[in-house]
């Protein structure tokens, strides 16, 4: 991109740029040539959901940045935060504290509407990511979206689309592809074929996360209603999903341990560890073909409702397999010539053990190649890059949607409590009782329109 064009002049043609091989590939983002920023050079944020996790979560004495905040300030590091929108007030305030002058407003739309914006970071609940990020692909933004990406199998459907209608830059925020070296490490030793042929991933998820020294499952008293907060719009908060009276363990960081508005460490840290296994196996343009295993649900009225234990195992046309389990958090992956383990502090295994300063070498090149010459360490970082030079970054929306698909339907799996059969190009299972989990039907008003 020619230094002389300007951000406006960018936006307005991104989406053909994009698709064409117009840039110059650099091994090293150090290595790129630097742009001279001119007044209207510097890209301006709008961040869509900026929550603050109350205190007891993870143990913290005091309310602090939740997972949206994070993404924006991390996205401020990188262009001119100049709005902000949440449907609770006080977080928009909090977050405004570190922003001042920003404009906020409860409904995000004005954010997607206001042409003067060119990057929305997206960290709502997760039955708002797909909606969203549609809204702001078809509005020539670039995105970053928190995972899990989507809602339901139907969503990534939808937003597969758009992608390739639009050619919008979106990062999903799974970062184990950047920001973990023992991941990107591990993907490398996959791809270059030194464990030979790949067999299987076992994907171990945490369950029962600690919120307080209590964890989530432990206490099975029923929910009760209170009244909505001040300053919560509590119908836009529910968006799509069915109406229902407030209560606080339904929103806020605890929404995930209900289907109506995610799935469960399924979704959360399988939004992870699934992608991260399919991008070492270099399966993420493929579909699994069967899918089967049991799970336990807790079965108490008005209360958490997604599989508290788990243990799925999806197959491929080729033989490979996926087993997504309830347990620790790790990825093993299993190859004809070994296997090899890792997490986001370790990675083990005798083919670990037994690489060679050349071997470490050619593991370096190949890591380049997979990152399209950017380097590794930041995924805010890899999304502000692409988006300057017109590429997709490492963790674009066609090289997801196939893994988020997975985690779709192991919870389908556990819900139907049969066996399933896939045919991706019908995109329905041979179960109709499966094919109708696919999508949902949302409230009106809150369609997602792609």
């Amino acid at each position: 991109m020619s230094t002389k064009c300007n951000r406006r002049e960018f936006f307005r043609t991104g989406s053909t740029l994009a698709g064409a091989a117009i840039f110059t590939p650099y091994l090293f983002s150090s290595e790129q040539p630097e742009r001279k920023k001119g007044p209207n050079d510097r890209l301006t944020i709008g961040a869509i959901g900026v929550s603050q996790y109350r205190p007891g979560v993870w143990d913290h004495k005091e309310a602090f940045d939740g997972r949206g905040t994070v993404d924006a300030r991390n996205a401020a590091q990188y262009g001119e935060m100049v709005a902000a929108a949440d449907v609770y007030l006080p977080h928009v305030e909090k977050f405004a504290s570190y922003f001042p002058g920003i404009r906020t407003f409860q409904d995000y739309r004005e954010i997607i509407d206001d042409p003067t914006v060119d990057v929305v970071t997206i960290g709502t609940p997760d039955h708002w990511h797909a909606k969203i990020a549609i809204e702001a692909m078809k509005a020539g933004k670039a995105v970053y979206v928190e995972k899990p990406l989507t809602l339901t199998m139907e969503e990534c459907r939808k937003l597969a689309k758009v992608s390739r209608e639009t050619g919008a830059i979106v990062q999903v925020g799974s970062q184990q592809r950047t920001e973990n070296s023992t991941f990107v490490k591990a993907a490398a030793i996959c791809r270059t074929g030194r464990l030979g042929k790949i067999k299987s991933a076992y994907c171990s998820c945490p369950t029962n996360e600690s919120v307080g020294h209590r964890g989530v499952f432990e206490d099975k008293t029923p929910f009760r209603s209170e009244p909505v907060p001040d300053g919560l719009d509590w119908n836009f908060w529910l968006g799509q999903a069915p109406w229902v009276e407030y209560c606080p363990e339904r929103c806020f960081y605890n929404f995930r341990w209900w289907r109506d508005y995610s799935g469960g460490e399924i979704t959360n840290w399988g939004a992870h560890n699934v992608d991260i296994a399919t991008w070492m196996m270099d399966i993420c343009d493929q579909s699994p073909v069967e899918i089967s295993g049991t799970g336990t649900f807790p079965n108490i009225e008005n209360w958490y409702d997604v599989a508290m234990s788990f243990d799925v195992t999806v197959r491929y046309a080729d033989g490979k397999m996926i087993q997504i389990v309830s347990g620790i958090n790790e990825v093993i992956i299993t190859g004809e010539r070994g296997r090899i383990r890792a997490n986001r502090g370790r990675l083990t295994g005798k083919p670990v053990e037994e690489l060679t300063q050349k071997d470490e070498e050619e593991l370096n090149e190949k890591i380049a190649e997979m990152m399209n010459g950017k380097a590794t360490g930041d995924h805010m970082k890899n999304f502000f890059e692409c988006v300057a030079d017109g590429t997709q970054p490492v963790s674009d929306i066609l090289s997801t949607v196939n893994g988020m698909n997975v985690c779709h339907m192991a919870n389908i799996c556990l819900e139907t409590g049969k066996t399933l059969h896939w045919n991706q190009e019908k995109y329905e299972f041979d179960e109709p009782e499966a094919t109708a989990k696919i999508a949902r039907s949302p409230r009106p008003g809150f369609e997602i329109n792609a």
